[in-house]
């Protein structure tokens, strides 16, 4: 069996740069050249690239790309405050100057690996510009007014063009990174595409991202395995519960998981400032005679967006009344005491939803103002009600084999009461960081994709 490593997505195809002028944002396309020498090595040939000779060809292959083009660009706007520069496809985008000094490109404020140098103390908000030049493919600018006393800087108008501000550039990478509307069934792929092709890995990924969920089927029955299909995304995450932890029936169990009783709708981990995002569930043994067990999900976003169309109201009172979610057990091997208070939906200052919350096994005492007790209960009911019969339900009865892997932060998940009669139900899981897996799959999608963005993925991100 082949397990991809990560540095194969930096060895097998180049990238290049590709201006799209509908979203004014310049978005990664791939380069499939040399293609062949890289794919032997990585298919396990004796030829294989050295890393100075990858440098050499991204170098090689970076020097062939094709540079955004200033056409004009106004020196001093607003006495200084501002320019605007003007793009040889027309579109403008308007820069102020201490959005400018800010991200100074120069020895004195960037280290070459990216991380900035600069005192953010020592740039007045009120920075002017004294000078702007576009020379080499970079805008020169000197500032004055600032305790530095006129410094001298530089920006790739690569970078400009990249990081662009723009009213109808915000709009458009809000449209790109909107989560897809709930699907009507789970999206399968196979373990054997996922393991043998990082086409196979990615598509598997890009069916997480889009959908909430993904089913690998034909995975093989060994304990483990979970934990490796996992790591070909990201590294494992080490929860209290272990690294891996197994879903079957217990006495005197640690987490109703653990038990045949019926499973609400929820989120694990919610007590936590950031929940696992990514969490796989691989079935090992569903005997027939267990009557029952079925999986369930929902598509919380969709549920939430249609509740702020329908209980507008209520939808208001989830996101400014918090609720308490906690995980208070000392009767363990090593005991937790976890309280995290947030409320049910976080928005962004677009009013996006870019978070949901709702963990009913895993919250304690409603801690708020009096005059908040009664209308966040209202709103807590309806929400809980609306679930029942809600279209954005699915149900599946895992067979042994199957690997389900769905976002935490985005699929509520369940399981209907099971009676074994003798038999065995058994799944072994494992979480993994959600800001991983965007990381990855945007790094994937730029390398073997279209450079597309991935969409929203829950982690409380605004963008």
């Amino acid at each position: 069996m082949k397990f991809l490593r990560t540095t194969k997505y930096f060895i097998r195809h180049l990238c290049s740069k590709e201006l799209n002028s509908n979203t004014h944002f310049r978005r990664v396309t791939v380069c499939r050249q040399n293609s062949q020498l890289i794919n032997r090595s990585f298919h396990g040939s004796k030829s294989a690239i050295t890393s100075s000779g990858f440098q050499h060809m991204v170098t090689q292959r970076s020097q062939n790309v094709q540079k955004p083009i200033v056409k004009f660009a106004s020196q001093l706007e607003d006495e200084g405050s501002s320019c605007t520069v003007t793009w040889e496809d027309g579109f403008s985008s308007k820069f102020h100057s201490v959005w400018l000094r800010h991200n100074c490109h120069c020895e004195h404020c960037r280290y070459p690996n990216g991380q900035l140098l600069k005192d953010p103390s020592r740039i007045p908000h009120n920075i002017k510009l004294d000078s702007l030049q576009i020379e080499d493919g970079q805008m020169n600018l000197t500032w004055k007014g600032d305790l530095e006393q006129g410094h001298k800087g530089k920006i790739p108008l690569e970078y400009l063009r990249d990081n662009n501000y723009n009213e109808e550039t915000l709009s458009s990478f809000r449209k790109a990174v909107k989560m897809d509307t709930a699907v009507t069934e789970i999206p399968t792929v196979s373990y054997e595409e996922i393991t043998h092709s990082e086409e196979g890995l990615f598509r598997w990924m890009k069916q997480i991202n889009e959908a909430g969920f993904s089913m690998v089927k034909g995975v093989p029955l060994e304990l483990g395995m979970v934990e490796k299909v996992g790591e070909l995304i990201a590294p494992v995450w080490h929860s209290i519960y272990g690294k891996s932890f197994d879903v079957l029936t217990v006495p005197d169990a640690i987490n109703l998981a653990y038990t045949n009783v019926h499973l609400d709708l929820h989120m694990d981990l919610v007590y936590f400032e950031s929940p696992p995002g990514l969490q796989m569930l691989h079935c090992l043994k569903f005997d027939d005679s267990v009557e029952g067990g079925y999986s369930t999900f929902l598509d919380v976003y969709s549920y939430a967006e249609e509740f702020r169309i329908k209980h507008p109201h209520h939808f208001h009172t989830f996101t400014t009344v918090p609720a308490t979610f906690q995980k208070i057990h000392y009767e363990r091997e090593n005991p937790v005491h976890l309280v995290n208070q947030k409320p049910h939906i976080k928005l962004n200052h677009y009013g996006d939803i870019v978070a949901v919350y709702w963990a009913p096994p895993f919250e304690g005492p409603l801690a708020v103002s009096g005059r908040d007790v009664e209308r966040y209960y209202a709103a807590y009911e309806e929400f809980a009600k609306g679930m029942i019969d809600s279209p954005f339900q699915l149900k599946y009865r895992m067979v042994p084999g199957d690997l389900i892997v769905f976002n935490n932060i985005r699929m509520l998940h369940g399981r209907t009461k099971f009676d074994a009669h003798g038999g065995e139900r058994h799944l072994q899981g494992v979480y993994i960081n959600i800001d991983m897996f965007k990381s990855r799959f945007q790094a994937m999608s730029n390398l073997i994709g279209d450079g597309s963005l991935p969409k929203r993925v829950g982690n409380q991100c605004w963008r």
